[in-house]
């Protein structure tokens, strides 16, 4: 008859227990009871660690994606690089500038002589 009543008291106290964490849950007075305020400096510094981190990682990756994105403007610009400078070389012969200036209707020509030389 004692271990019933006994276990009937085990029973009693954890759902007293149980009762008032709850309450204390709905109270907001459950870290008072824990006595977690003690530890709060604590817990405020180790947030504020968190944060941090939280706001590098954010950093880091705006960081690499404006990378990734002038990483591809400068193969894009490479191209067309390459596609002017094979522009440019192709106009490099005399003879191919002279039949695009008569293309264009234009009336110069290579000259027949060496330019004169002024002297000051």
């Amino acid at each position: 008859m004692e271990s019933t009543q006994n276990k009937n008291s085990k029973w009693k106290r954890f759902g007293s227990a149980f009762w008032e964490t709850i309450k204390a849950i709905g109270h907001g007075d459950i870290l008072l009871r824990l006595r977690v305020d003690k530890f709060l400096p604590c817990i405020l510094y180790i947030f504020l660690l968190s944060m941090i981190s939280i706001f590098m990682s954010y950093k880091v990756e705006q960081t690499m994606l404006i990378r990734e994105k002038n990483k591809t403007r400068i193969e894009a610009l490479k191209i067309f690089k390459a596609q002017k400078t094979c522009e440019i070389v192709s106009l490099d012969r005399i003879s191919t500038v002279e039949s695009m200036l008569e293309e264009l209707g234009s009336e110069i020509k290579q000259p027949e002589k060496p330019a004169d030389r002024l002297k000051r």
